[in-house]
């Protein structure tokens, strides 16, 4: 077990972008707030300050959960370069040679860099959420507060422990729904002879394509937009106005509005996915594969 969390450690040192792209977006979003005006309310006849506390709280949630999804994007543009890089590169510069000395089977090896894109990414990306949305809700709250205006309830403690569960959820969503994508990832790093991006891209938009013309049918574009989007889609706020169609128009029918979503029904049809679980069984299947391309092809460039 130490054997293996000292290999995560190494992926963790090599790719320093794991940790210190949420530190940047971190900063980005305080200096963002920083130099703009902040506003609370809408031109609607009521101030921010008249919404009942339980709306307010909802409205600094709806917030906070986009800070996450600010967060939890950006991880995943780091998760996807580091996944696609994670086997190739060991190749590329033939320090595979040296690793392949070492008592380290393939399989620990795959694992270890398997758990750093699907599991150590997410666990990141949740902890700079929880610290952004502190940076963010006490850096409004207290710059609202020095210009005379309703500093509301940024640092209420339901609103801080809602927008931290809120990070977990993403987590344990993106460490389930987007294991066969890292895996699937890591065989093509493991295989590509060269350019594993374009290895790694061009076949599925080559399929997309071909079906389009041959078959006139989506049915390749839906499961990958679909992989690719799931998760969010599954937890979004999309639907926050019950399903009516109607307009919502200013914060207090917003806020309104998103009382009325079944947020724990949501998760837990999520989870209850076949898709989810068949996604995980994929995943172990391409790992598998990995390991295998990488005992009989690890010293080829």
């Amino acid at each position: 077990m130490n054997r293996f969390l000292w290999l995560i450690r190494r992926e963790m040192w090599e790719h320093k972008a794991i940790w210190i792209a949420p530190a940047i977006v971190i900063a980005c979003l305080f200096v963002l707030l920083l130099v703009s005006r902040a506003h609370l309310g809408y031109d609607v006849g009521m101030s921010f300050e008249d919404i009942p506390r339980d709306g307010q709280i909802r409205l600094h949630l709806l917030a906070y959960s986009i800070v996450t999804m600010i967060i939890f994007l950006v991880m995943g543009i780091v998760g996807f370069f580091y996944c696609i890089d994670s086997l190739y590169a060991d190749r590329a510069d033939r320090s595979v040679l040296f690793w392949k000395s070492l008592p380290l089977s393939d399989a620990e090896t795959v694992l270890s860099k398997f758990a750093t894109g699907a599991v150590v990414v997410p666990l990141v990306a949740a902890a700079g959420s929880v610290i952004a949305e502190v940076a963010v809700g006490g850096g409004l709250m207290a710059k609202l507060a020095i210009s005379g205006e309703y500093a509301g309830l940024w640092l209420h403690p339901q609103a801080l422990l809602g927008g931290a569960l809120a990070a977990i959820i993403c987590c344990v969503t993106a460490i389930l729904w987007y294991a066969p994508l890292v895996a699937y990832l890591m065989l093509v790093s493991a295989w590509a002879p060269r350019a594993p991006f374009l290895w790694a891209v061009l076949p599925p938009i080559a399929a997309m394509v071909l079906e389009t013309v041959v078959m006139q049918t989506s049915y390749v574009r839906d499961f990958i937009a679909g992989r690719l989007l799931g998760a969010y889609e599954a937890l979004a706020t999309r639907g926050a106005n019950g399903g009516t169609g109607e307009e919502v128009n200013g914060l207090a029918a917003l806020a309104e509005r998103l009382g009325k979503v079944d947020w724990q029904g949501r998760v837990a049809h999520f989870f209850a996915s076949p898709d989810l679980w068949l996604g995980v069984v994929a995943a172990g299947l391409l790992l598998a594969a990995a390991m295998w391309v990488r005992r009989y092809r690890g010293e080829n460039s």
